[in-house]
């Protein structure tokens, strides 16, 4: 009887979570590649330029492509006749912390009420499915919230037919928008019950960009949605553009008389996940993209206004929505719980860590810093997170805010009666933006690790301003610009 051990599974499991997230699957490269040649709008071409160059640099300096490494999601399909020589979940959850810890991965697994981190991205969520035979498939899929906070899942009427599926997931991309960092891919899962049809979705993610599903109606019906999603003008990171999604992929299965489940999971550009198999007991996993020569950015950094922090007001004052922008100098990073400790100090009328008046705010949890270099990778956190804290922290004087994503009404609100603005930069880009950050500090809350409180500085750092001190919204005048 065939076996394998504990030792090897983690061994490779690592191998695996390392891989996927310095190294794109070529299909993915391929189709940003395609995206860039066929995408018309300024704005969108950039941002698909700066993610190529991404990708080489993450596959060059071994940099995560995305500083949200994820959580680690493990499907394995289990040869019947295969020993395995020692506990399958430990092996594979020892190998998620192995990776996480030589891969310089950031440890995003918490606990749900106290958001206590498990500090080594550990437990995976592990899927099991046992086949005949006696090989062994593992893929590891990291998966960012980013895109993962975008999925839903709706139990239409069977009346609803296939109109209603369709209208369901454009629905559902409009909703979302820039959020899950478009262009990405969607997945979709119909039938089943509520948890078979979400689980279908996420497995829809592992095909290739570009395959169609064997049954000629489900492929149609790809079709059909994804002709409709590039219509919608969202574009590359919702900035407007004719590429609002690399793919569409569908997994389906029966269902109740009376039910049709539809689930959505959105996957980011950033389109990572890797497999190794064991077929005849030995080990192989997947071919990754080579290495090629990035866009050249010159014509981008020629375009963009450069910007020296701390900003001042007539810096301020002159920027309007859509401009790209170069920051150089100090700012400060910061992400969801250092800005509830922060509003805590204040609520105790305890002084603050840093003075706020004046400082520019970016929402980011980096990963770890490997050796020799000031930080690991640094992209945009989504910034509606922490709208909940935004009005108070432009009362204490901040005069900026950067992230990636749509601002609520109260945050734009508030930015407008400060004479303050937002702007983001290009989500999954972690390694790319990495390489303009010339130092980062500590400076408070320890604890929180990747969300603590930093002091960066910074050197032609890209961003594009999305809400002015008119009031004016990027986002808004993309989705105008789309309906006219």
């Amino acid at each position: 009887m065939a076996s394998i051990t504990e030792q090897e599974i983690s061994s490779i499991v690592s191998s695996l979570v390392k891989k996927a997230n310095r190294e794109l699957p070529p299909d993915v490269e391929a189709a940003l590649t395609a995206a860039r040649e066929r995408e018309e709008s300024r704005n969108g071409r950039l941002v698909l330029d700066i993610l190529a160059e991404n990708a080489r640099l993450a596959r060059k300096t071994g940099l995560p492509i995305c500083q949200d490494t994820g959580i680690d999601v493990v499907f394995v399909k289990l040869g019947q006749g295969l020993e395995i020589k020692g506990d399958l979940i430990k092996a594979i959850n020892k190998g998620i912390a192995q990776g996480t810890r030589e891969g310089y991965l950031r440890c995003s697994v918490c606990d749900p009420i106290t958001r206590r981190n498990t500090g080594d991205n550990t437990p995976a969520l592990v899927h099991l499915e046992p086949v005949s035979g006696d090989g062994l498939e593992i893929t590891v899929l990291p998966k960012g919230c980013g895109s993962e906070n975008m999925g839903t899942i709706s139990m239409l009427s069977p009346s609803a037919g296939e109109d209603g599926i369709v209208e369901t997931v454009v629905n559902q991309v409009i909703k979302a928008g820039p959020n899950p960092c478009p262009p990405g891919i969607i997945g979709i899962g119909i039938g089943g019950t509520m948890d078979r049809a979400a689980l279908l979705a996420k497995k829809a993610l592992l095909r290739p960009i570009g395959s169609r599903n064997p049954r000629e109606d489900l492929a149609a019906l790809e079709d059909r949605i994804l002709n409709l999603l590039n219509g919608l003008g969202i574009g590359p990171l919702g900035l407007g553009g004719t590429v609002t999604s690399l793919g569409v992929a569908i997994e389906a299965c029966p269902c109740h008389i009376a039910s049709l489940p539809v689930a959505i999971n959105f996957q980011c550009h950033a389109a990572r996940h890797c497999t190794a198999q064991w077929p005849g007991g030995t080990y192989t996993d997947e071919a990754i993209s080579s290495d090629s020569i990035g866009p050249s950015l010159s014509p981008f950094r020629d375009k963009a206004i450069p910007i020296d922090l701390p900003f001042s007001k007539g810096a301020i004052a002159a920027l309007r929505a859509g401009d790209w922008i170069l920051l150089s100098g100090v700012l400060y990073a910061a992400r969801d719980q250092t800005h509830r400790r922060l509003l805590e100090l204040l609520d105790r009328d305890k002084a603050l860590p840093i003075d706020l008046k004046g400082q520019l705010i970016y929402y980011v949890g980096p990963s770890p810093a490997p050796p020799g270099r000031p930080i690991g990778s640094a992209g945009p956190t989504t910034s509606y997170r922490m709208d909940a804290y935004t009005p108070r922290m432009l009362d204490e004087g901040i005069i900026a805010t950067m992230g990636k994503g749509r601002r609520s009404n109260p945050v734009k609100t508030a930015l407008n009666r400060h004479k303050a603005i937002y702007l983001a930069t290009i989500g999954g880009a972690g390694a790319y933006l990495a390489s303009r950050i010339e130092s980062c500090e500590l400076i408070a809350f320890p604890d929180l690790g990747p969300e603590a409180l930093y002091r960066m500085e910074v050197k032609d750092f890209p961003a594009i301003v999305v809400n002015d001190i008119t009031g004016a919204d990027l986002y808004e005048l993309a989705a105008i610009k789309r309906s006219a």
